[in-house]
């Protein structure tokens, strides 16, 4: 085993491995080592069902769920290894308006990195899938380049790349604990040897919060159990399948919360249910490999009789195995992707609830930032900081139950969920709240909407079109313009730059010439060390 290293990654899932991969393909191969406990895949990695779903209406997920999928279909002719890559296309149906709506807010989106989405009507889905019963649909969209992939044999083609460029993997080796070294990097202490490192990537799913503790870190992580069932082969799929037809693509009801989708000649029917709870909340066992819980049937009957409804076939099955696994969660349900906070050259690739789409895509990004200094894309919406310390444990059981239920809700412009609130409030919070305010939340703080007024119900109204906090808003630009109005700027981070320096560094560390009058102000763009925006 090696002593030294530029940079160890913890961790030998997918997310592990693909970091690994990318920063030896950024030349780094003969310094980058990877820590298991186990095999390779013993955690949540072995137990997905691999679906590589393109759809996401964050700008930051989009870019690196696209580029996994690109690059998963390559892998096989680097690296030699079968990835079983099923390019069979993703279909989402749409029972109301407002569905449509937010499909059509993701295409733009989408049309921005590139990925390929088409509107179909419901006669048109009745062709693609003539097993989906098309009553009740408005219409839907579809992926062409959607599909899914066996997670181990990806893990496994990505470790077969990165052992060709020079790097290590070790496994049956356990991380006992992390220390700063003398040198500044850091000491990774296994129960085979101690490796020296100038970086530290921990990528370890279920176990993120225990790994963070060795640093001093709360990470804000809580896996969350899901459940997926795969059923009996049905004839009609087994004649198809003797007709040399084409696999059916992947089947997702956002409407009904679950997706659907061939597997040897049956099916896997995957619910998000409202009730899953959180598992692991005081770490799983160290020694855990390749764990299942119990399954809950009666949990998931909502959604599999919607599945009947929808797909008559799948009442036609019989059950061969329920799955019932942990899948790592944030609070927001995007994954931590960056640098640790307040820790020199640790970095995160944690929280992947859809860890096979975005493994290869955080590999990539993180890789960049680690070697390049920046990442190439924006990845705020990634960032480990845009948590704090208000992230506590059962802040993060209410907020991670909470994003596992809302994956399929539709997600509305400026969507404020209810969990864990009100949490940190401003000393006027009352006073706001006796006037109207509707509130939302920015880094645990109840920050005010829009006030509701003249009768106004004191609610958030979601919609892709004009709400009613259109008027409120209108009312309040009004005031504020010809009379005077009153800013609330305890949720705003406040940085005090003193010295002698301070107004040269400002202008450097800006977009912008600092003001010359004491208590003048101006808006101004925080940049990157590259030159690129950081913050407003």
């Amino acid at each position: 085993m090696k002593s030294r290293a530029r940079v160890v990654v913890i961790g030998g899932g997918v997310v592990g491995v693909s970091t690994l991969y990318h920063l030896a393909r950024k030349g780094w191969g003969d310094e980058v080592v990877l820590i298991e406990k186990g095999e390779l895949t013993s955690g949540s990695t072995w137990h997905a069902a691999g679906l590589l779903p393109l759809f996401n209406m964050s700008y930051s997920v989009g870019q690196v769920h696209k580029y996994s999928v690109n690059l998963y279909q390559q892998l096989e002719k680097e690296t030699g290894r079968r990835v079983g890559f099923s390019r069979v296309g993703n279909l989402r149906l749409a029972m109301n308006r407002d569905r449509m709506d937010e499909y059509h807010q993701y295409a733009a989106t989408a049309k921005t990195f590139g990925v390929d989405v088409r509107f179909l009507t419901p006669a048109e889905i009745g062709e693609l899938w003539p097993l989906c019963n098309i009553d009740g649909l408005v219409g839907g969209i579809f992926h062409p380049e959607d599909g899914y992939i066996q997670p181990a044999d990806l893990t496994q083609a990505l470790a077969a790349g990165a052992r060709a460029r020079g790097a290590a993997i070790y496994r049956k080796t356990a991380v006992l604990g992390i220390t700063q070294a003398t040198s500044g990097g850091w000491v990774v202490h296994t129960d085979k040897g101690d490796v020296t490192s100038d970086h530290v990537v921990s990528a370890t799913g279920n176990y993120a919060r225990q790994t963070g503790e060795m640093v001093g870190l709360d990470v804000p992580v809580m896996p969350v159990e899901h459940q997926y069932i795969v059923t009996e082969p049905h004839p009609d799929l087994e004649d198809r399948k003797r007709q040399g037809l084409p696999e059916l693509g992947v089947l997702r009801e956002s409407d009904g919360s679950w997706y659907l989708r061939e597997e040897n000649s049956g099916f896997i029917l995957g619910p998000y249910e409202k009730d899953a709870p959180c598992c692991y909340v005081d770490g799983p066992d160290p020694a855990a490999e390749y764990e299942l819980f119990q399954e809950d049937i009666d949990r998931l009957m909502p959604h599999i009789e919607a599945a009947m409804n929808r797909v008559p076939a799948f009442a036609e099955v019989g059950i061969k195995e329920v799955y019932n696994g942990a899948i790592a969660y944030t609070p927001d349900g995007n994954p931590i992707i960056g640098p640790a906070w307040g820790i020199d050259n640790f970095w995160l690739s944690e929280g992947h609830s859809f860890g096979i789409t975005a493994a290869g895509g955080a590999g990539w990004q993180l890789a960049e930032w680690i070697v390049e200094g920046e990442p190439t894309i924006d990845m705020l919406g990634v960032e480990p900081r845009r948590f704090g310390e208000y992230a506590t444990k059962d802040y993060l059981v209410k907020k991670t139950e909470e994003a596992y239920a809302h994956v399929f809700i539709i997600h509305y412009p400026d969507e404020e969920r209810p969990a864990a609130r009100p949490l940190r409030t401003a000393p006027c919070y009352g006073r706001m709240k006796a006037r109207g305010a509707v509130f939302g939340q920015k880094f645990g703080w109840e920050r005010p909407n829009f006030f509701a007024t003249d009768g106004m119900p004191q609610e958030d109204d979601w919609s892709f079109r004009r709400s009613r906090w259109f008027e409120a808003v209108r009312r309040e630009v009004e005031n504020v313009t010809t009379n005077v109005g009153l800013l609330d700027m305890t949720a705003f981070a406040k940085c005090r730059v003193s010295g002698p320096g301070a107004e040269d560094f400002l202008n450097w560390f800006v977009a912008n010439r600092a003001p010359k009058t004491v208590g003048r102000m101006c808006l101004a763009h925080a940049l990157n060390r590259n030159g690129g925006v950081h913050s407003e």
